[in-house]
């Protein structure tokens, strides 16, 4: 059955990635980013799959709202939420080398995004007595990292909100997950600010049991399965896909 599917963060790695995966099962993929999403729409239309692009600040309550109006009103109620966006700010930099709009910049991003777009898809969600909602975080919420703190501690966030609103939502015939990555290659890897130190290559990135970076597609299969009715029986769930970090 056609369902209608909002990815955000979807203009590159692993939100690109996950809109392209879910495509394939004959979904309406809307892809959300800060960003225009018009690369991926066009790599989902050339396999012969639907998908439109929306541009959003999701860190913004009204852009948030006014988006969540446009998309229903014009493709009808959203079944699958995935909220992917994400940013790792500035790094690697100690506490006292950031600013307070380190924070603020990495927090609405990575968490009030994320409770802004469920506050939006719930009351929908409820009323039909069903929706699926994948959220994902990183395996930087269970171990720490140099230089990210104020990442960690999102991801952390991201995780126990996660678990708090499945059981919340459960009664309602709503399905809460978390999917945590560990390192992807992909361009969130690097920092978004100043001189990419020398150590930071791909080998101190891998310090997974496979030694090696994921890939954005092996985390898209996961989340795949979070959002299909295989998961049925999943609830408040958080999925590690990290290589074999946390267990290394």
């Amino acid at each position: 059955m056609k369902k209608t599917v909002i990815v955000t963060g979807a203009a590159s790695g692993i939100g690109q990635a996950i809109a392209l995966r879910i495509a394939r099962d004959g979904h309406l993929i809307i892809a959300v980013d800060i960003n225009e999403s018009t690369a991926t729409v066009e790599k989902i239309t050339a396999e012969g799959g639907q998908a439109i692009s929306y541009s959003c600040d999701l860190r913004e309550d009204a852009s948030v709202t006014d988006l969540f109006k446009r998309i229903e009103d014009t493709h009808g109620a959203v079944d699958i939420l995935i909220n992917n966006a994400g940013t790792m700010g500035r790094w690697p930099l100690s506490l006292t080398e950031t600013k307070e709009d380190d924070w603020y910049r990495i927090f609405d991003t990575n968490v009030k995004s994320v409770y802004l777009c469920c506050r939006q898809v719930l009351p929908g969600m409820r009323k039909r007595g069903s929706g699926v909602i994948v959220n994902i975080a990183s395996e930087l919420a269970f171990k720490s990292a140099q230089g990210c703190t104020i990442y960690c501690a999102s991801k952390g966030a991201v995780v126990q909100f996660t678990r708090a609103l499945a059981v919340e939502e459960a009664s309602n015939g709503i399905r809460i997950n978390v999917v945590c990555p560990g390192p992807v290659d992909t361009g969130l890897l690097l920092p978004t600010l100043g001189e990419v130190p020398e150590d930071n290559d791909e080998q101190s990135f891998s310090q997974t049991a496979l030694k090696r970076l994921g890939k954005p597609e092996e985390i898209a299969e996961v989340v795949r399965f979070a959002a299909s009715e295989g998961a049925s029986y999943m609830i408040g769930s958080v999925i590690m896909a990290d290589g074999g970090v946390l267990a290394s």
